[in-house]
């Protein structure tokens, strides 16, 4: 096998014991400058959220791996009905049934420095979404990150509303993403 091949292999909330160091170490280095000024970028309150998002039994994770050596991951879970009522601004007012027809939030998308720019990002995602079956996938980008943001449209994400879902956290651009 090739060094530089990318392996994607897909986890659930069983296997979080045996992947969370996994995803805090990668966490911790992609963070490491914003969580130095920022608790809410701390490695602290990400492992407090990633409990949170393991918590309901429909987590999936998929990490990347090239030559044995993580490089980065995605995970989401189902969102909720609640979760879609904090949506503000909305651009439509049916976004707030989201929740009750099928939409897949994804969490957390990472990749390490050094591997960022080789479409690996765009390869995790699409693993994770392939094995959705919900009506959407939904991702919050930060304001301050317009780069990203523009990154998810080139993917195909569309702006629906903002959210703030903790009151230390940024506010939030609400996009989505057809699946099917």
């Amino acid at each position: 096998m090739k060094a530089d091949v990318l392996t994607l292999s897909t986890y659930k909330s069983v296997h979080l014991p045996q992947i969370r160091p996994i995803l805090l170490d990668v966490y911790a280095e992609v963070w490491a400058k914003e969580a130095a000024t920022d608790p809410f970028l701390s490695v602290e309150r990400f492992n407090e959220r990633l409990s949170g998002h393991t918590s309901g039994g429909d987590w999936t994770c998929v990490i990347g791996e090239v030559g044995g050596k993580t490089v980065g991951y995605a995970y989401g879970r189902l969102d909720s009905v609640s979760e879609w009522h904090e949506v503000l601004n909305p651009v439509d007012p049916g976004v707030h049934d989201y929740g009750s027809d099928g939409t897949f939030g994804l969490c957390e998308i990472m990749v390490r420095a050094p591997w960022r720019g080789k479409s690996i990002a765009r390869g995790i995602h699409d693993e994770l979404m392939r094995q959705r079956t919900e009506d959407r996938a939904s991702l919050l980008v930060d304001h301050e990150r317009p780069k990203v943001r523009a990154l998810y449209e080139k993917w195909g994400y569309h702006r629906v509303g903002e959210m703030q879902p903790y009151p230390d956290s940024p506010r939030y651009d609400v996009m989505v993403f057809p699946l099917g």
